[in-house]
C-alpha cells in the first residue's frame, strides 16, 4: 500500500471510517463540514485579496488582512480535523477558535461600525455572519458527545478492572 493510499485510508472519506452507529451523519462529516471550512478558507483568501469595505472603516487594513489570513488558517486546520477523525481535538480547538472570529466580526461591526449618513445599518451583515455560527457550534456539540461517550466508556473499562 502506498503513501497516498494509507493517508487516505485514515480520512473520513475512507471505507469503514464512519461506524454503523454513525451512519446518519455520514453526509455531515464527509460533504457538509469539509464544504463549510473549505468555503471559510476561501472567504479569509478573499477578504485577504480584495478587504471588506465595512471592516477598513473600522480597522487597519493591515489589521484586516492579518485576521484574514488567520481565520483562513484556522478553516484550514478545522478541515484537516474534519477529514481526518484522529484528529478530532485539533479540530474542536480550530472550531472554538472560528466561532470566536466570527463573533468577533460581529461584535466589531455592532460596536465600532459608524455608517455614513444615509446609509443602512449594517444589521443584514450581522444576520448573516450569525448564520455562520450554527453549523460549527453543532460540531463542537457532536465532539463534545464523541468525547464523553469515549471518556464514559473508559470510565466503565476502568471499573471493571479494578
Amino acid at each position: 500500500m502506498g503513501r497516498l493510499q494509507r493517508l487516505w485510508a485514515q480520512t473520513i472519506w475512507a471505507e469503514g471510517a464512519i461506524p454503523p452507529s454513525e451512519w446518519k451523519y455520514r453526509n455531515l462529516k464527509r460533504v457538509w463540514l469539509p464544504l463549510y471550512d473549505a468555503i471559510a478558507i476561501v472567504a479569509g483568501w478573499m477578504a485577504m485579496w480584495f478587504g471588506s469595505r465595512l471592516l477598513f472603516r473600522i480597522f487597519d487594513m493591515h489589521l484586516v488582512d492579518a485576521v484574514a489570513g488567520f481565520y483562513s488558517l484556522i478553516a484550514f486546520v478545522c478541515l484537516v480535523g474534519v477529514a481526518f477523525p484522529r484528529l478530532a481535538a485539533i479540530e474542536a480547538a480550530g472550531k472554538v477558535i472560528l466561532v470566536g472570529l466570527i463573533a468577533g466580526y460581529i461584535g466589531a461591526i455592532i460596536f465600532y461600525s459608524k455608517n455614513p449618513p444615509g446609509e443602512p445599518a449594517p444589521w443584514f451583515i450581522v444576520s448573516m455572519l450569525a448564520g455562520l455560527l450554527p453549523m460549527p457550534l453543532f460540531r463542537l456539540s457532536l465532539l463534545g458527545d464523541e468525547w464523553a461517550g469515549r471518556f464514559i466508556k473508559r470510565r466503565r473499562a476502568r471499573e471493571k478492572v479494578a
